[in-house]
This record gives structure tokens, sequence and C-alpha cells, in this order.
């Protein structure tokens, strides 16, 4: 091989080396965009789920200082009322999620409503009231799950036991009614059943204690006692309503620097086991029939709904058919009324018109009196105006072919001296001529009065007849009190006017003397 072979050979082996790189930068430029990319969303994903998280670490944080600043007023209730027994009350309460479907939060409330009257009629035992106690708000939960009741009613029914007050008593559902009787019967019943177990027991009303144990003793009678305990591990409600309180524990527990983290941990967690183990067999149940009755009944339901339909459709039609018609028969009975309230309506409008009258009146005398001020505004430029004219009629009169006077008063004497001296002397010139063209004029209108010589008289002619209609006419319509106008009209007055003014005008231009004096 010569050099000059070689020398291309490295040259060919370069270019494809440079070619490998390209596409291998490249593919590296778009692995490392989908990179790119791929951490922009994840950061975005990542923020967003930080961000909620962030929020519901609030929401917890405040409901857990809310949960324990109840708890630590709760427990210091307990402590004064419970005293060296209030560690006994603590443990119930914080078991009570299992046991009475309550937080320790609730168990407290519930317990402090009405252990003073219990402590009472214990003669102070503290920690016989403990046991008592929760012996009360367990039978009350039993009741709550087992009867239906609410729970709220059936606490407002024991804290009213304590004040000797038994109009609740119905509240618990058990078969008696509201009264002192009732409550009465109620513990007689207790006693009667003890009795026959070889029990013999003694309750009575007067005290609380013995109230709160007949109660039990009838509930477990009818079945109702450790009926929330056991539902709180078999059924949906139970698991939920232990689950829920397991929650608000452990949630206060957060804020508790004494709280056993771990064991309120396991039991919420062991709570929701639960839910899920009551709950999944149900879910798996529904969705099986579902799936039987979509393939075995689904096309048999689908051809009965079609079928019942077409049956049906005549019905629906007349059903339709019939409201149409019964709406039209409805506005034709009840037209008149909507005449009516059409007529009201316009009435009203009228009226409202009328009322507001004084004000549209009032409207036009402000746009009137700002016309006016308007008008009194423009006087001035009136004036003005008004002024002009009258010194140009004076130019007119005092101009180079009028008369030169510069007093006003020595003017207006001047124009009516000479108007009065030319109207005179125009008159005496011209009167010959006025007394010819009257004349004229006379001798014309006597001979349009001709009527001739025809052998028919006056009052027999049409315009005889006509005239005395006329004249008689007018007679009867004054004597009934009424009056006339009479119209003078002449047939043209522009010819009658040149007969008597244009011989004045004539002569006034022949003798040179104007009437007035013209405009140049």
């Amino acid at each position: 091989m010569n050099l000059l072979d070689l020398f291309v050979k490295i040259s060919v082996d370069d270019g494809d080396v440079d070619k490998g790189f390209s596409e291998t930068s490249n593919k590296a430029e778009t692995l490392a965009g989908k990179l790119k990319g791929g951490l922009v969303t994840a950061a975005k994903v990542g923020g967003a789920a930080i961000a909620a998280a962030g929020a519901a670490a609030v929401a917890i944080t405040k409901q857990a200082v809310e949960n324990y600043g109840e708890y630590e007023q709760l427990v210091g209730g307990v402590e004064t009322l419970f005293k060296s027994s209030a560690d006994t009350v603590m443990q119930y309460a914080a078991n009570a999620y299992q046991t009475a479907g309550m937080s320790a939060n609730e168990y407290m409330t519930t317990v402090t409503a009405f252990s003073a009257s219990l402590l009472q009629s214990m003669g102070g035992d503290t920690d016989a009231a403990a046991e008592k106690a929760n012996l009360a708000i367990t039978d009350m939960s039993d009741n709550a799950n087992k009867m239906g009741s609410s729970m709220e009613s059936i606490q407002n029914a024991y804290q009213g036991f304590a004040k000797q007050n038994y109009t609740m008593l119905d509240n618990l559902k058990l078969g008696y009614g509201g009264t002192k009787e009732e409550m009465q019967r109620l513990i007689d019943d207790a006693n009667a059943l003890n009795a026959a177990q070889g029990n013999y027991t003694n309750y009575t009303i007067d005290s609380y204690a013995d109230i709160v144990d007949a109660i039990h003793t009838v509930q477990t009678e009818m079945g109702i006692t450790g009926t929330t305990q056991m539902e709180a591990s078999t059924t949906i409600q139970g698991s939920i309503a232990s689950m829920k309180a397991a929650y608000e524990n452990f949630i206060t527990g957060l804020g508790d620097e004494n709280a056993d983290m771990a064991e309120l941990t396991t039991n919420l967690l062991g709570s929701t086991v639960t839910v899920a183990e009551n709950l999944l067999p149900v879910v798996e149940r529904i969705l099986g029939n579902i799936g039987v009755v979509v393939q075995e009944k689904g096309p048999e339901m689908i051809e009965k709904f079609v079928s019942y339909a077409v049956e049906k459709l005549p019905q629906v039609i007349e059903l339709g058919t019939k409201m149409v018609l019964a709406i039209v028969s409805g506005l034709a009975a009840n037209l008149p009324q909507i005449v009516q309230s059409v007529l009201d309506m316009m009435a009203t409008i009228v009226e409202t018109f009328v009322s507001s009258l004084p004000d549209i009146v009032d409207v036009g005398k402000q746009i009137v009196k700002g016309l006016w001020e308007g008008i009194k505004a423009m006087a001035g430029w009136l004036k003005n105006k008004v002024t002009g004219f009258v010194d140009t009629v004076k130019g007119v009169f005092t101009g180079k072919d009028g008369f030169d006077e510069h007093s006003p008063s020595k003017w207006s004497r001047g124009v009516f001296r000479y108007v009065m001296e030319g109207g005179a002397e125009g008159l005496s010139d011209g009167l010959p001529a006025l007394m010819r063209g009257v004349s004229g004029v006379s001798g014309r209108v006597k001979n349009g009065l001709d009527f001739g010589t025809a052998s028919v008289g006056f009052a027999d002619s049409g315009i005889g007849i006509s005239s005395a209609a006329i004249v008689n006419g007018l007679g009867e319509g004054k004597q009934s009190g009424g009056s006339f106008t009479f119209n003078l009209m002449f047939p043209d007055m522009t010819k009658f006017a040149s007969y008597v003014f244009d011989p004045l005008t004539g002569y006034a231009q022949a003798n040179g003397t104007p009437i007035l004096n013209p405009i140049a």
C-alpha cells in the first residue's frame, strides 16, 4: 500500500468515525431532552404532591390543636369528678372506640354530663361510679346501634334521668313511655328479671345508679347489651364508627406529649383493616350480583322494557292529547279572566300615569322655565339686532337721499312731516282720477248686478226664490236665538285695488312727488 492509498483510507475511516460520533451525539441529546422533560413532569407532580401534603399537614395540625385543647379541658373535668379514679375513666375513654364507638373526647364529654348525680347516688364512691358510668355509656351506644336511636337523644335522656326528668324515657325505645310511672314500671320489671335468675335486687327510682342498673338489666334481657363491641368487628356501620373514633384519638394524641402514638397508630390501622374486611365481601357480592343480572337477566329486562313501552305508548299519546286539550280548554274557560287581567293591568298603567302627571307637569314647567331663561339670556342679542334694524331704517331716511338730520326726534318729525305732506299732495292731485276710477267701478258693479228685463218677476226668479229662502231661514234662526255672520266676497280684489291705486301711483310718478322716500 502506497502512502496516498493509506492517506485516503485513513480519511474514509475518519469520516465513518465522525458519522458515528454525530449519531451518538444526536441520540444523547434526544435522551437528554426526554430525561429533562421527564424530570420537569416529575417535578410538577412532585410539587403538586408536596403542596397537597402541605395543605393536609396544615389541616391535620389545626385539627390536632383543636382536639387536644378540648382533651385538656375534659381531662380536667374527669379529674375533678372522679379524683383518684380518674385514670380508670381515662382508660375506659381510650378503649371507647371499640366498646362504644366513641372517641376519648366524646366519651369524657358524655360521662361528665351525668356523673355528678351518679356520684351523689353512690355516696361519693368514685371507683364504683367510674364502673357504673362506663356501664351507662356502653348501654347508650348499644341502644343506639341496636334500636336505631340517635346517640344524642339517648344521652339527653340519661341526663334527664339524673335530674329526675323522665319525659325522654321513650327515646330508648324499650317499650316504656316518658313518665315517672313508666320509669317505675321499668325498675319493677328489672327487679323481677333479676329475681327470676336468683339475683334479688331492690332498685329504686330515687337512686340514679339504680336507674342505670335497671336499664342495663332490661336491655340485657332484650339482647341489646354488647352489640356495639360486636358490631365494631363484624358490621360495616359499626367498624366505620370505630375507625372514626380511633382516628379522632390519633389526631388528639398528636398534641399530647404523653400519648402513646405507637398504640394509637396500631388502633387506627387495626380499625381500618376491620372496615376493609367487613366492606370488601359486601362489595364483592354486589359486583357479582350485578354481573349475574347483566348476563342472565339483561336481555330479558330489555325485552320486557321495550314490550311495556310499546304496550303503553297509546296510553301515553292519549294522556298527552288530554293534557293539551285540558290546557286549551283551561285557556278558553279563563279567557274572560285573562282579558280582565289585561284590562286591570292597563288601568294600573293609566292610574300610574295619572298619579305621575303632577311630576310630568312639573317637568314641563321646568322645560318652559328653562326656555324662558334662555330667551332672557338672548335679550341682549335681540336688542342689538333690533337696534341694528332701526339704525338701518334710519339710514334709509337720513342717508344720502334722505333727511340729513342728527337728532332722533328731529329725524322722526322730518319723516312724518314729509310723509303727510306727500300724502296730502298726492291725494289732492290724484282725486279726480280716483273719482273717475270709482265711477268706473260703480258702473261695472251696476252692470254686473243688472238682471235684465225678463218677463219673469224677481220674486219668481231663481235668484229671488233663493234669496227668499235665505232670508226666511235667517229669520227663523234669529227667532230661535241664533246669530249670523256675513262675509262679503270680491271676485278679484287685485283688479279692484288697481282701480283705486293706479291713478294715485300714476299721478305721483308724473309729478315727481313720492308717497314715501324710496329705497335706492
